[in-house]
C-alpha cells in the first residue's frame, strides 16, 4: 500500500469518527432540546482541532514505520488524487447550493450552517471511498 493510499484510509476513518461523533451528538440534542449556541460552537471547534490533530499523528506514524514510502506522489497518485477531487467537488457544489436553498426558504442559522458542515463532510467522505476504489481496482 502506497503512503498516500495509507494517508486516505487515516483520513476516511478520522473523518467518520469525529463527524459521526459530532452531527450524532448535536444533531440529536437539537431535535430533542435546546441547548445554547454556545455548545455546539465549543464541540464543533473541538471536533475540527480532534481531527487536526489525529490526521498529524496518524501521517507521523505512517511516515515513521514506512519512511521509504513517504516521497512525492507519482503519475498514478496525481490522477486518483484529481479523480477523487472532482468526485467530491461535485457532490460539496450540489450540498452547498442546497444549503442556499435553505437559506432562501429560511430556515434557521442553525440549519444552514450544519447544513453546509454535512455538504462538506460528505464530499470529503466521496472524495476518500473514490480514490480508495481508484487505488483497489486501477486507473
Amino acid at each position: 500500500m502506497s503512503f498516500r493510499e495509507k494517508s486516505t484510509w487515516v483520513l476516511l476513518a478520522a473523518t467518520v469518527i469525529v463527524y459521526g461523533w459530532y452531527f450524532a451528538t448535536t444533531l440529536g440534542e437539537a431535535l430533542g432540546a435546546e441547548t445554547p449556541p454556545v455548545v455546539d460552537n465549543v464541540r464543533l471547534f473541538g471536533a475540527v482541532v480532534v481531527m487536526v490533530v489525529l490526521s498529524i499523528v496518524a501521517h507521523i506514524v505512517i511516515a515513521i514505520l514506512s519512511p521509504k514510502d513517504a516521497d512525492a506522489a507519482d503519475e498514478r497518485d496525481r490522477l486518483i488524487e484529481l479523480r477523487g477531487d472532482q468526485r467530491g467537488g461535485f457532490l460539496m457544489t450540489v450540498a452547498l447550493f442546497s444549503t442556499m436553498g435553505l437559506a432562501m426558504t429560511g430556515a434557521s442559522v442553525f440549519w444552514i450552517a450544519h447544513g453546509a458542515l454535512a455538504g462538506l463532510v460528505v464530499s470529503e467522505l466521496v472524495k476518500a471511498v473514490s480514490k480508495l476504489i481508484d487505488y483497489r481496482r486501477g486507473v
